[in-house]
């Protein structure tokens, strides 16, 4: 029985090796963008693009031959120790990070993913005491799992920080004053998202548990958990789910799937409401029926944005987007529905300037901000379609709020004069008719700069990555 044992998780292990490293070699260069994702492991991407593929058949040849599998045992759990302490890095403090596994195993969440591999490690451990029997060494086994340990955590310390971009033709003027914080509350994970404000309630989504949310009211101080529920939905989704508030009703849905639910904030009870959901990458409801996506479009590898109603044709494209056919990212940015002036507005991450339409997408327009940065973002496409810079670049700013004709964009840029010191303790949001008004700056908490934001007439509402903080203005 040992003997079989062994035999069948040396075989498991052979085939997960295999099928990786073959995954990640047959497509090198979406492996080495995807690495190069990571802060903490973007210096190394070229090197650790053949390493990590070349370490796993290293070990699957070890497994194989009966006299050295005992190496192989020890190589396998000390690399799949290291593989879960990363991982479960990345899923604490940057989730929204690329899996760079290959094959069928990108297709795994970030906490499916942690567990995958701490079974691995657990069974690869338990194999290699039962091969060593009388001879094992545990000393061996301390010094390699402290030896991983040390190598990503000296990663994780040591990463190289995001670049703060200063552009010195440019110089803001700031509120005078500092913001007075109104109210606030702690978050219990940091996988909370802003889903929408009406009034005094702040609705929060769960990107790790979409059914989950939380409802705060943040003048009299009440917090409500509320469990959304999808009667009609499918056992899995393919993709997390994400919900947005519209008014009295909420949207949950996910474009990959793809799917769309409604409900009433009432009784978080959504159901299926739209014919032919479309692929989409980003969605933004004007109203209960109506709605505006990004996707991308397949004849020409460009984002488009697009209308998606209940009514034939459910989709009517829109190649409105500056970008260059198949340079996706180019285009990267995200859209905002303007209630009070009818109007589409999208703001570019790598772009100075802000786009807007009438509803029908007639009448465009150009809000040009403040920067005169360029950069030229070269991607690469994988055999499975998917687009990833070849190298990271810190986008220009990342949010967009509308609030009584006035757009305030959350910045990344640093203008003339601007102490490096005091541009990296606070968030910087900039205000903008069609000029440039002025600026507000935020500070920090607990180290965490702003993630998210709305704007109502006398309140700023900010979410951190750990709390929420209401600041009046």
């Amino acid at each position: 029985m040992k003997h079989y044992t062994l035999e069948f998780v040396s075989l498991l292990f052979i085939l997960l090796f295999v099928y990786a490293a073959v995954s990640k070699l047959l497509d090198l260069g979406i492996f080495q963008s995807q690495i190069a994702q990571s802060a903490m492991l973007a210096p190394y991407a070229k090197a650790l693009a053949w390493l990590v593929p070349i370490i796993e058949l290293l070990l699957a040849v070890l497994l194989f031959i009966s006299y050295t599998r005992v190496w192989g045992l020890l190589g396998s759990a000390v690399l799949m120790f290291g593989f879960t302490i990363y991982v479960y890095l990345i899923w604490s403090y940057s989730p929204s990070l690329p899996c760079s596994c290959g094959g069928l195993l990108e297709a795994m969440d970030w906490e499916t993913h942690l567990y995958f591999n701490l079974g691995f490690t657990l069974l690869a451990t338990w194999a290699w005491y039962l091969k060593s029997g009388n001879k094992r060494n545990d000393t061996l086994l301390l010094i390699g799992d402290f030896g991983m340990l040390a190598l990503v955590l000296t990663l994780f310390f040591t990463q190289p920080q995001s670049q703060i971009l200063q552009d010195e033709s440019f110089t803001r003027t700031y509120q005078k004053g500092v913001l007075e914080e109104i109210a606030s509350q702690k978050l219990a994970f940091n996988s909370y998202y802003l889903a929408g404000v009406n009034d005094s309630l702040v609705y929060l989504g769960n990107s790790t548990g979409f059914t989950h949310g939380l409802v705060w009211n943040y003048k009299t101080g009440d917090t409500t958990h509320i469990s959304v529920q999808l009667p009609d939905a499918p056992g899995s989704f393919v993709s997390s789910p994400k919900w947005q508030v519209y008014g009295d009703y909420f949207f949950i849905g996910e474009g990959v799937g793809p799917s769309l639910y409604r409900g009433k904030t009432s009784d978080w009870i959504a159901q299926k409401f739209m014919p032919a959901v479309p692929y989409y990458s980003d969605i933004v409801a004007i109203d209960t029926t109506e709605f505006i996506i990004r996707a991308r479009q397949a004849s020409t590898q460009k984002n488009v944005l697009a209308t998606y109603v209940n009514r034939e044709p459910y989709v009517q494209i829109q190649d409105v987007l500056d970008q260059d056919s198949g340079n996706l990212l180019q285009a990267d940015g995200t859209l905002v529905w303007d209630v009070a002036q009818e109007q589409i507005t999208y703001l570019y991450f790598y772009k100075n300037l802000i786009n807007h339409w009438n509803r029908d997408f007639s009448n465009p327009q150009t809000t040009t901000l403040l920067y005169n940065l360029t950069i030229n973002i070269r991607t690469r496409q994988g055999r499975d379609g998917t687009y990833l810079r070849e190298t990271t670049y810190s986008p220009f700013h990342i949010k967009l709020r509308i609030w009584n004709n006035k757009y305030y964009v959350l910045s990344d840029v640093m203008g003339a004069n601007e102490s490096l010191d005091v541009f990296t303790k606070n968030s910087t949001i900039d205000i903008y008719d069609n000029n440039y008004l002025e600026s507000i700056r935020i500070p920090n908490k607990n180290k965490e700069r702003i993630s998210d934001f709305y704007i109502t007439d006398e309140h700023i509402i900010v979410h951190y990555v750990t709390q929420v903080v209401v600041y009046g203005h």
